[in-house]
């Protein structure tokens, strides 16, 4: 038991002569991740929710106008947002961090010609690019490999917010570009939905 205890401190003194404190290591036995790192995870965790919402809300207002394709489409969106909150929140989970969900705003979006919410989804689309992006330079920065290979996609079923953003990302501008082309909205719905599941037919 001596042993034991003489080993572990001789382990310690060894880590922090390499420059890595003992406070460090001790708050990564309880979390492992940063102070900093939590804080932009709960940040997305909102973000995501918020998302769902507003899909939710686009997928009202075209399901009023009898656009049942695109009211499925943003159905679809939000579920997404949602899939990319439960990642966000298991991967919490699975580093011990201890967290209180965050108040989620309302959505005040006042919507009044059916190309606004294509151009508010680009929108908030890049807004959502920009601040994954931000998650992946600070574990960069922190050389917190394990975050860092959650963000880039270690698996398909937990976590890939990198790759799935980049196609979200991609869908949305292509799903403006057809709503700002001439046509009906029945035409351009389905257009939209065939873009969405990569359905050329």
């Amino acid at each position: 038991m001596i042993f034991k205890e003489k080993q572990v401190q001789e382990n310690l003194n060894s880590a922090v002569d390499s420059k890595i404190s003992t406070s460090k290591i001790e708050r990564l036995r309880v979390c492992t991740l940063s102070d900093k790192m939590q804080e932009l995870l709960l940040r997305q965790l909102k973000h995501e929710l918020q998302n769902h919402n507003i899909y939710r809300t686009f997928a009202n207002f075209f399901g009023t106008q009898g656009l049942a394709v695109l009211e499925e489409y943003y159905r679809l969106r939000a579920e997404e947002e949602k899939l990319h909150h439960d990642w966000i929140a298991n991967y919490l989970n699975e580093c011990d961090a201890v967290y209180s969900y965050p108040e989620i705003p309302a959505v005040k979006y006042e919507l009044n010609d059916n190309i606004v919410p294509f151009q508010l989804t680009v929108d908030k689309e890049i807004e959502t690019t920009m601040l994954i992006y931000e998650m992946v330079d600070l574990a960069q920065e922190e050389k917190d490999w394990r975050t860092w290979k959650w963000l880039m996609g270690d698996d398909n079923e937990s976590g890939r917010l990198v790759a799935e953003q980049i196609e979200e990302e991609t869908i949305s501008r292509t799903a403006l570009d057809i709503a700002e082309s001439d046509g009906s909205w029945l035409r351009k719905e389905k257009s939209i939905m065939n873009a969405y599941k990569n359905d050329n037919d």
